[in-house]
């Protein structure tokens, strides 16, 4: 559900004020990539893969966001194989 909600609350500005120009809703990947590392911190690598996603389609050059797809995406994927091996354990 947390997820969900950081979704929501990132994406609907942008659909709310789709008509609005460029100044107002920023074409650059700096809100992507804050709430990603916060997401990445939290744990909720699923969240913060789509974030870090969301920054490198708007700015395909950035260093940060490419590293934190990666991170997140290898983070999510050794988590999900560490529940798995302990599901099977029970």
């Amino acid at each position: 559900m947390k997820k969900i909600m950081v979704l929501i609350a990132l994406l609907l500005p942008a659909v709310l004020l789709a008509s609005v120009t460029e100044t107002v809703i920023p074409s650059t990947s700096h809100a992507y990539l804050a709430a990603a590392g916060s997401a990445l911190e939290d744990g909720d690598f699923d969240v913060a893969l789509l974030l870090y996603e969301e920054a490198v389609a708007r700015d395909p050059h950035s260093l940060v966001a490419l590293a934190g797809r990666l991170i997140a995406s290898s983070e999510g994927r050794s988590y999900r194989l560490t529940v798995g091996d302990n599901a099977s354990l029970n």
